[in-house]
């Protein structure tokens, strides 16, 4: 689900620049800046990358009832609960000399894009898993420390690059796991 909602992000940004541009290639890649051998990723000059910086559980939604009523009244049914997750996801323009302007100017319209759509509804897009609802983006503002701590765990040059949380809300199709009876009486049986 991970990379699908990444792909749909992906699209969405290189349409909005085709139709600002009338331009045909696509101007924002899914990549690694760095391989784990350290050398540059192929094909990711002159590009707005877009990678995957991190994700985790939504902590306000993380404790969710995992017993729901039966349709019948008489007792519960008991499943896992639903998991809430965020991305941490960073653009980064990846633009050298005279194109570094260019870039920015990129990077600008991306974040003007996610200022404009902050909640986006994927409704029907072909294989986004219909658990997801609707996606947020949230710019994430860094300390200059731990902006230095990204790249370098990266293991990349300081480059332009904007990071957003994205949340997003997975509808839960786990299996039933249990059946709990409801309370049908308030008499003490013990007494007898």
């Amino acid at each position: 689900m991970i990379d699908t909602v990444l792909i749909h992000v992906r699209d969405l940004i290189n349409q909005y620049f085709k139709n600002q541009h009338g331009f045909s290639e696509n101007k924002v890649v899914i990549s690694n800046l760095v391989e784990l051998d350290g050398t540059s990723s192929m094909d990711v000059e002159d590009k707005v990358v877009m990678f995957l910086l991190g994700l985790g559980e939504e902590p306000a939604l993380k404790n969710k009832n995992t017993r729901f009523g039966g349709m019948d009244g008489a007792g519960f049914q008991s499943k896992a609960p639903v998991l809430y997750l965020h991305l941490n996801i960073v653009f980064c323009s990846n633009f050298k000399n005279k194109k570094y302007i260019e870039g920015l100017n990129y990077l600008s319209q991306i974040i003007s894009f996610f200022n404009r759509n902050r909640v986006i509804i994927p409704g029907n897009i072909p294989g986004l898993s219909k658990k997801v609802e609707k996606l947020t983006f949230e710019l994430c503002p860094l300390s200059f420390d731990t902006i230095s701590h990204v790249w370098s765990s990266i293991g990349a040059k300081l480059l332009p690059s904007s990071i957003y949380k994205v949340s997003f809300i997975a509808i839960d199709e786990a299996p039933i796991s249990g059946y709990i009876p409801a309370i049908t009486s308030s008499e003490d049986r013990s007494k007898n």
